[in-house]
């Protein structure tokens, strides 16, 4: 792909963006325009195909990150695919697999979330409902027949009936129990969770501050949101992650301690405060450049009065070169302030629209 031109695939309202190999500031701007445009033709799903990317500078990563607020605003979806090193090392370091999915293939990307995608391959059949037999005269209360006592199946099928991801690990950080949800939310099949740290659920980068956390919570267990942070990120399976909020709960037994973690998939989530954020940075960089713009206009005009006050004394030919770069300059400060005006009416249009 040549630098610089960005092609876009689209299949019904999904539109796939490939950026090019070297993302930085002699191109970045282009790729903001693309992902305006696919956003503007109303994509729901919009992914950026970072795969053939092995260099991007933070100009880069800011259009990316222009990109997750916008998805904010059109309440559409954004996925990212980065398959170099470098590149989602930037990615963490800026917190934007905080805030939408990394996937490590273009193929994962499209896939994940298909409403009416085939189930995952080896999930179980339908439990079977086996006949309860009648109550024996002994068994029954004078007020109603004693409810049966909750057997590990009947358990397995309340949890996984929860709207949210739920793992329950031991006091050696080991999965004990993992629901078909948090399963998938990982990209696992229900059973393979068991008996894997808990730790293989978060980038490596993570892990080492993890157990130390997990450790100091041992000390105190007490019901509270995981590492008392905003966002928190997910590994999956296939290496991709994913945003997640994490609320941690302590469960003693007799046979010992455990924790229980209700997982919940971040993606859509907090996009209300993120279009606050992204009014609230549009309005302080607006109110900036009306104030560079009236620094600039003062002192043009001082210079435009200086000028003319020293052409007055002059030769003519030296009166009107001076005269002459007067009115250039006042000139510019007029297209300059009508520019201004033009942008605050339609913040939209022209490449100093902050989207």
């Amino acid at each position: 792909m040549a630098e610089g031109k960005e092609q876009v695939a689209w299949a019904g309202r999904r539109a796939v963006v490939a950026f090019p190999e070297h993302v930085d500031m002699s191109n970045a701007a282009q790729i903001r325009e693309q992902l305006l445009a696919v956003f503007d033709r109303g994509a729901t799903v919009v992914i950026a195909d970072m795969s053939a990317t092995v260099w991007c500078d933070y100009v880069g990563i800011d259009a990316v990150a222009r990109a997750c607020q916008l998805a904010a605003v059109r309440r559409a979806e954004l996925r990212l695919v980065a398959t170099s090193s470098a590149v989602r090392r930037l990615l963490a370091a800026e917190g934007l697999d905080r805030l939408v999915p990394v996937y490590s293939s273009l193929e994962a990307a499209i896939t994940a979330g298909e409403p009416d995608g085939p189930d995952l391959p080896g999930d179980p059949a339908p439990p079977i409902v086996v006949p309860r037999r009648p109550a024996r005269p002994q068994d029954r209360q004078e007020n109603g027949p004693r409810p049966a006592p909750l057997n590990e199946a009947v358990l397995r099928q309340l949890i996984d009936a929860l709207a949210d991801g739920i793992v329950l690990a031991g006091e050696d950080g080991r999965i004990v129990l993992a629901n078909r949800l948090a399963a998938e939310m990982f990209g696992y099949q229900p059973a393979e969770l068991a008996g894997q740290p808990v730790e293989s659920l978060m980038p490596t980068g993570l892990r080492d501050a993890h157990r130390l956390d997990r450790a100091s919570y041992a000390l105190k267990p007490v019901t509270r949101p995981m590492a008392d942070r905003a966002r928190l990120v997910g590994l999956r399976k296939d290496g991709s992650t994913i945003p997640v909020a994490v609320t941690l709960s302590p469960v003693p037994t007799a046979s010992g301690h455990f924790v229980l973690a209700v997982v919940r998939d971040a993606t859509h989530e907090r996009a209300q405060d993120d279009l606050i954020d992204l009014v609230r940075a549009v309005l302080a960089e607006q109110a900036q450049h009306a104030e560079d713009l009236l620094d600039r206009v003062v002192g043009s005009l001082f210079h435009v009065g200086l000028s003319m006050d020293t052409a007055a004394g002059q030769p003519a030919e030296l009166a009107r070169e001076r005269i002459s770069d007067a009115l250039q300059r006042l000139d510019d400060t007029i297209h300059e302030i009508r520019d201004h005006i033009f942008r605050s009416k339609h913040p939209g249009s022209g490449h100093g629209a902050a989207w």
